[in-house]
């Protein structure tokens, strides 16, 4: 049993972020639960507060992508309240908190809810943010789909079509390639025989093969996360060559 701490003991925040990185470049994601499971009982163990915030954060986004609301359902939970405790909700890393938090409940089907996070997330960025920050690119993505699950898909296009504004602007060719699929998905749901469909899926195999989109684990994970949309989509050749490279990446980590 440990013995009693003071409560301005932290926890090597740093180190644990960091070894969380290194778990998913691997795609190690039994491992990440593991680790990030420990060190928020640790965090609560020292009474580091903002410690915990941060790891809830991140479980926020692990439990979206393993899939598991009843775990990431908490999370969100965990991680609002302490949001609203801690009287952080109003700062840039504070929004972004909430951009974790809204994205999971959208995934887990609270989407209504996670439109209120996100208006939240957009109001504290606004705050500190200049409105061409690369972070908006991602509250707006994120917005969009979350407006595509309400049926208001000429409010989503807007939405994406921002983000994409951004991320033109700011060079990052991965991102732009995942929202150019997020706009072929949605023209594809208004119209499968869409001409603008097979548009956006070449503008995002045209970022992926640009030289300058530099071949790390975000590009490997970006490849992975649009690859069955353009196996749905019907581009099957082009699915494979994305998982190809994403395979290809992590292997090497």
């Amino acid at each position: 049993m440990l013995p009693c701490r003071s409560p301005h003991e932290t926890i090597p925040l740093a180190d644990v972020i960091a070894e969380c990185d290194r778990l998913f470049n691997r795609e190690d994601m039994a491992s990440l639960g593991d680790h990030l499971r420990f060190w928020r009982k640790k965090a609560q163990e020292y009474q580091d507060r903002p410690s915990e915030l941060s790891i809830l954060s991140e479980m926020m986004g692990y439990y979206r992508m393993t899939d598991d609301p009843a775990r990431g359902i908490p999370a969100v939970r965990d991680g609002l309240s302490l949001l609203d405790e801690l009287h952080c909700g109003d700062t840039v890393s504070g929004g972004t908190i909430l951009l974790n938090a809204a994205t999971a409940l959208k995934a887990f089907g609270n989407t209504q809810e996670a439109l209120v996070c996100y208006a939240a997330a957009s109001r504290a960025y606004g705050r500190t943010l200049s409105s061409g920050d690369r972070r908006f690119a991602g509250l707006f993505n994120n917005m969009a789909a979350a407006y595509l699950d309400q049926g208001e898909v000429r409010q989503a296009e807007v939405y994406y079509k921002k983000a994409l504004d951004i991320l033109k602007r700011c060079g990052n060719l991965p991102d732009r390639a995942v929202t150019y699929v997020n706009l072929a998905q949605l023209y594809h749901r208004t119209d499968p025989e869409d001409p603008r469909i097979e548009q956006n899926l070449q503008l995002a195999m045209n970022c992926f093969d640009d030289p300058r989109a530099v071949r790390d684990s975000y590009y490997a994970h970006s490849c992975r996360k649009v690859a069955s949309a353009y196996g749905f989509l019907g581009f099957f050749a082009d699915e494979a060559e994305l998982n190809r490279r994403a395979d290809d990446i992590y292997a090497r980590n």
